[in-house]
């Protein structure tokens, strides 16, 4: 269509109306059309009855009317001219005559007709004449050419200008009528040229339009009329209004209108009106006034790829002309950006949210049916092209699944979109990119088929990071033996070769696995991974209950645990892990229990607890001191921190003191760093004081001589090892109270009694607890408590400790039961001194002595006993009693 071409015959029905002489109607005289039939095209066209007198006028005949309809169910178009017949009527007035060719739609489309090489042809069309006596034939035969697509182009260019003609095409699509009006220079503008503009005016439609499309060189404005394209004095009511070379019409109002009208003149400038005409002109099925949308669409086919790829670009892009553009260019013939444009594109369409269901069903069909080999490469691309926070595993399982339904046309397409997506490039690495991919594996690695897991671990074996975030969920949710894990964690052990990742074999150590040959440097491959690496040796050593992983890990542990690396939440997850992998129990092995130890250190203030959990077998604390007299210079520790350190190995409980692991640190036999820990000693034994002290009993149990003997030197800790024996003289319950009371003497040196009690400085509660068992056994039996108390201020008079004794006594201090038995049993005392009292203060009877009773088997005694010489005071010289002074009375204290 881009030239002229011989003519094509078309075959037309035919009709004429008009009258004959001195007939007054018009009516149908002759065609092959039937008449009921043809008086409808006569009188659509027919808007006003010409006028003798203005055969110069505009509105002067001929009269041409382009009309669309559909007759017996096939589209047709309609052709009538309107001329004068040269007679004159029954009433004498020039009479006028109409020419109706109607053709079927197929015919004219096919042979391209426009409407001015209808118009040509009909105007050489031999009519039939009409008084003739032979019959009419049943058709004409028109010699139609082809439209010059270069000759129209340049006639709507310059003739008649694009945009004046594009704006009257954009309203007649939306449904409006447009009314042409001529200025006066053009008044005279024949109907061949009207045709032309008509023409020119529908050829920016599509051709198909032209089946609903009417329009005339001329059109009264007297009466209403259905022609929508007319010339005309002027516009009537609602049509729109254009003057030719003239003012432009209005824009148009609907959406439809406006995006045809913007769409042609962007076509236009882009592609040329050479190239849009053609175009336009092949769109040969018929149209009805509603198809304004496939009016559009078939325009937009001209640059239809630019028309999708910008609209998906925009986020304006319709499923339709997608869908439109796979039916006319398959994915395989666009450029691999464009395919992968609509591959990722059509993705997007078939995930929940924005869309309707129908929407994504429709999206999902369209993809899977145009599928093509680089459609999972696309896929991949578009997963990773998300922000993090949009890397949901529905969204992206629900790709991975589409890739997974595209498997009878490429069985490959799963596994290339998920290890594309795991391989993702700079954002896979990133934290969210791990975690994103690394859950999405770990939701997905029981249901594998064997190519995907094999692409998914060469991804892993390519991007350590990646697997250690997937070994670090798989630890989380304790799914460490699923096969796929297994698979990864048992390759070192099965590559004869040794092509496994160096640090792919540091993990397999950690968790245990079989291993052939030199294992140098795979820790450190591992520890350098990442910042987080050493948490993911920590859980894989917990599954498989390896200590040893953490001298191997010492750096990484050094650091976190002294908060030089990490977070808060990392050295709780070290503190955590440690404890599983060396928990605090009995028997711990040495070395272990040192390195568990040495990195909670900082975590738990010093506290090195499990030094008194060793296995008691002499082998367990030489182990732990070599492991700390190794490490602990290294950590240069301060004068405060050794003594944190001492009081976290000696602990809280003299009893638990673990004397072997402390003498072995501070005095190893034998050891080439024998003096490292020298400077330990002092911090280690002024704790063992304190907890002595603390304590009040010397619990030396398992001390080394040479440091017991150095603590009871010490001055303040004299009076415990007295109170230690306080503690072995109760234990004998055979001690004399006058032996007790010279320990408990010794025992309290600071203590003493007065009478203002603010002043009183009672016991130390070491010697108050070692003595209570004895008091509860003899505060009430016999005048032991008495001669405990007689004895005490005698040794140390200026004190008062027999007084201060009873004080305690009488505040509780030893519980109400000892109280009350010390004062029963000196109710006795008294009753039995104030009885020997009264006896001795009797005078000497006058009577003569009766001798005394001879010991058995010897002679009755007859001698005078002579006085006996004494060094014992009057009685009458100090009576008071030996008792307290502020002993109640008898019965005071009775309930």
């Amino acid at each position: 269509m881009s030239g002229a071409s011989d003519g094509t015959p078309v075959h037309a029905a035919w009709s004429l109306q008009g009258k004959a002489p001195g007939q007054v109607a018009y009516d149908v005289q002759a065609g092959s059309v039937e008449p009921r039939v043809a008086q409808k095209y006569f009188w659509a066209a027919s808007t006003e009855t010409p006028r003798a007198d203005r055969t110069h006028g505009p509105e002067a005949l001929p009269w041409v009317a382009f009309l669309g309809g559909t007759e017996a169910g096939r589209p047709v178009t309609g052709l009538v001219e309107t001329t004068w017949s040269g007679g004159r009527d029954a009433t004498g007035r020039i009479s006028y005559s109409a020419r109706l060719l109607l053709l079927d739609w197929q015919a004219v489309s096919g042979a391209g007709l426009t409407w001015s090489s209808l118009h040509t042809a009909a105007l050489d069309a031999e009519w039939p004449a009409v008084d003739s006596g032979a019959g009419h034939p049943p058709h004409l035969v028109l010699d139609a050419a082809s439209t010059m697509v270069v000759k129209l182009a340049r006639y709507i260019e310059q003739d008649i200008g694009f945009e004046w003609a594009a704006r009257c095409a954009a309203l007649l699509l939306e449904g409006q009528h447009v009314a042409i009006t001529l200025s006066p220079e053009h008044a005279g503008l024949n109907a061949v040229t009207r045709v032309a503009v008509l023409d020119g005016i529908c050829a920016l439609l599509p051709y198909g339009s032209r089946a609903w499309l009417s329009a005339a060189t001329w059109a009264g404005h007297g009466a209403d009329h259905e022609l929508r394209l007319t010339f005309a004095l002027r516009p009537r009511g609602s049509q729109c209004h254009a003057v030719l070379r003239g003012k432009p019409p209005q824009e148009p109002r609907s959406s439809q209108g406006r995006a045809y009208l913007a769409e042609l003149l962007r076509l236009r400038q882009k592609k040329g009106i050479d190239a849009l005409l053609p175009h336009l002109l092949s769109h040969r099925t018929p149209l009805t006034p509603h198809d304004a949308e496939q009016a559009l669409q078939h325009l937009r086919d001209l640059d239809l790829k630019a028309v999708v790829l910008g609209g998906i670009d925009r986020g304006t892009s319709r499923l339709n002309d997608v869908a439109r553009l796979l039916s006319l260019h398959p994915l395989e013939s666009l450029t691999e950006s464009e395919a992968a444009t609509v591959v990722r594109h059509l993705a997007r369409c078939t995930l929940p949210g924005g869309r309707s269901q129908a929407e994504r069903a429709q999206a999902r069909s369209l993809l899977l049916e145009h599928w093509f080999p680089g459609a999972g490469e696309a896929l991949a691309d578009e997963l990773n092209s998300w922000a993090a926070e949009s890397q949901t595993l529905h969204g992206v399982r629900a790709v991975l699944d589409l890739a997974a339904a595209a498997a009878p046309r490429d069985r490959q397409a799963h596994s290339l979109v998920l290890a594309g997506y795991l391989d993702g490039g700079a954002g896979a690495t990133t934290p969210d990119g791990l975690q994103s991919r690394s859950a999405l594996l770990h939701a997905l690695q029981r249901d594998l088929d064997e190519n995907a897991a094999a692409a998914a671990q060469a991804v892993l074996l390519r991007s350590p990071e990646l697997a250690l975030a997937w070994l670090d969920v798989n630890a989380e949710r304790n799914t460490l033996d699923d096969r796929m894990v297994r698979e990864l964690l048992g390759l070192p052990g099965r590559d004869s070769e040794r092509k496994t990742p160096n640090w792919l074999r540091g993990v397999a150590l950690i968790h245990r696995e079989p291993l052939d040959g030199p294992t140098d440097g795979a820790i450190d491959a591992l520890a350098d991974v990442s910042p987080t690496a050493w948490r993911t040796g920590l859980e894989l050593a917990c599954h498989a209950g390896n200590p040893d992983a953490l001298p191997w890990l010492k750096p990484e542990l050094y650091d976190v645990a002294a908060g030089r690396n990490g977070t808060d939440t990392d050295r709780d997850f070290l503190l955590r892990a440690i404890d599983t992998l060396v928990p605090q129990r009995p028997s711990l092995t040495g070395a272990h229990a040192a390195w568990a130890d040495l990195f909670q250190r900082p975590l738990l203030d010093s506290d090195m607890r499990r030094s008194r959990c060793l296995a008691a077998d002499g082998k367990a604390p030489a182990e732990y001191a070599a492991v700390l007299r190794r490490e602990l210079p290294q950590l240069g520790l301060l004068s405060w921190e050794q003594t944190a350190l001492a009081a976290g190995l000696v602990g809280d409980r003299p009893e638990q003191v673990p004397y072997p692991v402390l003498w072995e640190l501070i005095h190893p036999q034998g050891a080439a760093d024998a003096d490292t820990m020298r400077s330990l000693a002092g911090p280690v034994l002024d704790r063992i004081a304190e907890l002595l002290k603390r304590t009040g009993d010397w619990i030396t149990h398992g001390m080394p001589a040479q440091w017991e003997q150095h603590l009871r030197s010490r001055p303040d800790l004299q009076w415990l090892a007295h109170t230690a024996e306080i503690r072995r003289l109760v234990a004998t319950r055979t001690a004399a109270p006058e032996e007790l009371g010279d320990a408990v003497v010794r025992a309290s040196p600071n203590s003493r009694y007065v009478r203002r009690v603010q002043e009183v400085v009672e016991y130390p509660s070491a010697v108050l607890e070692a003595i209570t068992p004895w008091l509860h056994e003899s505060a009430g039996s016999g005048d032991s408590l008495h001669r405990l108390a007689g004895h005490l201020n005698r040794a140390a008079p200026q004190r008062a400790l027999g007084y201060l004794l009873y004080y305690s006594i009488s505040q509780q201090r030893f519980g109400d039961v000892v109280r009350q038995r010390a004062l029963d049993g000196h109710e006795q005392l008294k009753d039995s001194v104030e009885q020997a009292i009264k006896l001795l203060r009797q005078k000497p009877s006058r009577r003569p002595q009766t001798p005394p009773a001879p010991p058995p088997g010897r002679a009755p005694y007859n001698g005078t006993p002579s006085p006996l010489s004494s060094t014992y005071p009057d009685p009458d010289q100090d009576a008071r009693p030996s008792w307290l002074p502020w002993r109640r009375g008898r019965g005071d204290d009775r309930v």
